[in-house]
């Protein structure tokens, strides 16, 4: 083929794709399976791969590319997205009905009535078709730039198919959601994979939209209503319901379910309609928008500080029902935390039958003196998870709740730290935190087990092949029962136990990490290797003499002695000697090491990319020689190392005239300190 040639293919299957996407996402009427789909995309991504100057920014191909972003570069709205003023009755959305008619000098105002999506707020920039911009609402003023996750939607049209050049230059606003079923699919495989559930679909997308790699933004349910403009051409449009059904021809997914009222008590029945109705939708819908329709009379009404005029949300009231409270469980989360939990006489809410119910924490259940044979108020709005939201007491009742000291699980000391409303259980053993101690155990920042993910964490834990953290040790063993698991050869099995024997010779920074100690992360994990020689001298400090360590607290020390006085740590450790973990496990303690300290005293932040280290390995070593590494910039910082394509950060700095540090000076200095990491202990004394 000529070069034209190909060219014209290019666009040609641009187009078709770009066609079958809006019949399928927008008007949910596709016209092709899904492999004659895949089969026009699979041509396009190898012909842009041949021929990659064609590729261009709004090919379908492009919706997730890039690296993972450091962070989220901030960006200033040219038209602010303010909030809305809520009401909550009737009676306040005829307040409203009087105060426009007011401002607009007794002229009829039109209503535009339309479902209030409770999704995330975002807006879309087009310069001459081609989406450029995708923002967070932010502060009203200020936003992040989410382009490179808002274009992995695709509702979301990267091109739009318009002539008008008024309208190729335009910013449209909407909410960001996530189909409830598609919610409940995205939680149940986050449970399969010993992931922490959402709360609610809202929540899913207010996460999704903040992770800093497209590629895992792609893999998430997320979709996009459009219901406003923000900058644009003025004088193109007239009217709401005009702008939206203009929006939908060029492409537009826009908001559903609207009416035109041609006054306030039309607006109420159809916001009393929606609100017995709003159920039966497969998205989050918490009330009703009501805006002024003319857009000439919206900016006659202008805007107070906060919110505009023209425009008021309609909240639908909680749905609450009255039940019966059975008994008080404790959950034990796989962080440690207990939750308590109210069993219920079930009782039908919301369109679901209710039976269990979040009760929050120890001071809820004392502040709002819930007790078992209670009848209770239970309600749910927006939130997956109903809750107890208050107490009609018999005059018989049963004793106050005892809030348990012991884990219902595993017997284990709890501790709630001070300033905290959570309690957590210390067992280290635990069989409700098993898979996510083992996963983190097994983490890069700890032992560093990177054949052991999470699905085969899972696996093996409900295999009954893991039972306790040093099962680990037991591997080798288990050969037949691993090698008959589905993916598993002779070769991914001598790499795995491979990895297991190597991770006793990690340093003791990284075993005392891995022990999961209560408010003990990798760098305080670090702090206590420089003053502590072996676990056997660490489990023996009292609090006291840790708190005379800088850097650590009352809660961190509570945390270390609390974790230690375990009967089950105390046979973990008993277990690692048994293991004769080499060099982790040493019959005698070795001489205490002086650790050379070059970056004593100083506070490293790294912006962009290294050339011969990760992330984490440079801020390991920094801190292995006695400095600090910080994720954000602030007057203490003593050094930004600047990488290749550094962030924000990199403009604070220079603000702030923090002194600089090319990556070559930076890791010229690290592989002349990196010899002395030999001499540093690597391990653990028994």
């Amino acid at each position: 083929m000529k070069t034209e040639e190909i060219k014209a293919r290019i666009e040609r299957l641009r187009q078709e794709i770009r066609y079958h996407d809006h019949k399928y996402y927008i008007e949910a009427a596709p016209e092709i399976s899904d492999y004659e789909y895949d089969q026009l995309f699979h041509e396009l991504e190898e012909l842009e791969r041949k021929y990659p100057e064609f590729v261009t920014p709004d090919s379908p191909t492009q919706r997730v590319s890039g690296v993972p972003l450091e962070e989220f570069p901030s960006v200033r709205h040219r038209i602010p997205m303010l909030s809305l003023d809520n009401s909550y009755s009737m009676d306040e959305l005829i307040e409203f009905d009087t105060r426009v008619k007011r401002f607009l000098k007794g002229e009829r105002p039109q209503y535009m009535a339309e479902l209030k999506i409770d999704g995330v707020s975002a807006s879309l920039a087009y310069e001459d078709g081609i989406l450029v911009l995708g923002a967070t609402r932010g502060d009203g003023e200020i936003g992040d730039d989410i382009t490179s996750n808002l274009k992995t939607i695709h509702s979301i049209p990267l091109r739009l198919d318009v002539e008008d050049p008024a309208l190729k230059k335009i910013e449209v606003r909407g909410e960001v959601y996530i189909p409830i079923n598609a919610f409940e699919r995205l939680n149940k495989e986050r449970i399969l994979q010993n992931e922490l559930p959402f709360a609610n679909p809202r929540n899913a997308a207010a996460g999704s939209l903040h992770l800093l790699d497209p590629k895992i933004v792609a893999k998430r349910p997320l979709d996009i209503f459009i219901h406003s403009l923000g900058h644009h051409q003025k004088g193109i449009f007239k009217t709401h319901d005009e702008t939206l059904q203009r929006l939908k021809e060029i492409g537009f997914k826009i908001i559903p379910h609207y009416r035109l009222c041609e006054s306030i008590e039309e607006v109420i029945e159809f916001c009393k309609d929606w609100e017995e109705r709003h159920r039966e939708l497969d998205y989050e819908v918490d009330g009703m928008v009501i805006k002024v329709n003319s857009l000439i009379q919206q900016e006659r009404l202008g805007f107070t500080a906060r919110s505009p005029r023209w425009a008021i949300a309609y909240k639908f009231k909680a749905e609450q029902a009255t039940t019966k409270l059975k008994q008080i469980i404790i959950q034990v989360g796989r962080t440690g935390a207990l939750t308590p939990v109210a069993i219920l006489e079930p009782v039908h809410l919301a369109g679901a039958k209710i039976s269990r119910a979040t009760l929050h924490n120890e001071d809820e259940l004392k502040r709002k003196d819930i007790r078992v044979g209670d009848d209770v108020i239970v309600e749910r709005s927006g939130d997956v998870i109903p809750k107890v939201v208050g107490v009609i007491a018999a005059e018989k009742r049963s004793s106050p709740y005892r809030f348990p000291r012991e884990c219902p699980v595993c017997g284990a000391e709890v501790i709630r730290p001070e300033g905290e409303a959570k309690s957590y259980c210390t067992g280290v053993n635990c069989p409700a935190q098993l898979k996510r101690r083992i996963g983190y155990f097994v983490s890069r920042d700890c032992l560093d087990i990177s054949g052991l993910g999470y699905r085969l964490i899972d696996k093996l834990v409900e295999e009954g092949m893991l039972t306790e953290l040093t099962d680990l040790y037991l591997l080798r063993k288990k050969r037949e029962a691993i090698l008959s698991l589905e993916g598993w050869g002779e070769k991914s099995f001598e790499n795995l136990v491979d990895q297991v024997e190597e991770s006793k010779s990690k340093p003791l920074d990284k075993l005392i990490n891995g022990l999961g100690i209560p408010f003990v992360g990798s760098q305080t994990s670090f702090l206590l290797s420089q003053h502590y020689q072996s676990l056997d001298e660490l489990k023996d400090a009292s609090e006291e003499e840790l708190l005379e360590i800088e850097g650590i607290g009352p809660k961190i020390a509570k945390g270390i002695t609390s974790f230690f006085r375990q009967s089950q740590t105390q046979k973990l450790l008993e277990k690692l000697r048994e293991f004769e973990v080499s060099g982790i496990c040493r019959t005698a303690p070795g001489p205490k090491l002086e650790t050379p300290s070059p970056f004593k005293g100083m506070v490293f932040v790294i912006t962009g990319s290294l050339e011969h280290y990760t992330r984490e390995e440079a801020e390991d070593l920094i801190r292995r020689l006695g400095g600090k590494a910080s994720s954000s910039v602030s007057k203490k910082t003593s050094y930004i190392v600047v990488g290749e394509n550094p962030g924000s950060k990199l403009d604070k700095a220079r603000r702030l005239e923090v002194k600089e540090l090319s990556v070559k000076d930076f890791e010229a200095q690290l592989k002349e300190y990196e010899s002395y990491n030999k001499g540093f202990k690597s391990g653990i004394a028994f």
